[in-house]
């Protein structure tokens, strides 16, 4: 059986858990700059991308075992030689 590559999403993967980290540390650094705006958006997105974070690794390591259950099941089976013995 060949392991599947995802290359693609998990470079959508990574690129949205990094974006995610990105908006909690403008957020943080808002909020330590006093800024009143970042401190109520922050509310709000801070739990928003700390979900999204966890979601990220969870359906990565949740459904790559299953993606591998599934391409071995669908994989094709080794034909026995015609006029075997």
């Amino acid at each position: 059986m060949v392991k599947p590559s995802y290359s693609t999403s998990r470079l959508y993967l990574w690129i949205s858990f990094a974006l995610a980290w990105v908006v909690i540390l403008v957020l943080a650094i808002g909020a330590i700059r006093g800024s009143e705006q970042a401190v109520s958006f922050g509310a709000t997105a801070v739990p928003s991308m700390v979900m999204l974070i966890a979601a990220i690794l969870g359906i990565h390591r949740g459904f790559g075992s299953v993606d591998m259950k599934t391409a071995a099941s669908i994989a094709p089976q080794p034909s026995s030689p015609e006029g075997g013995i």
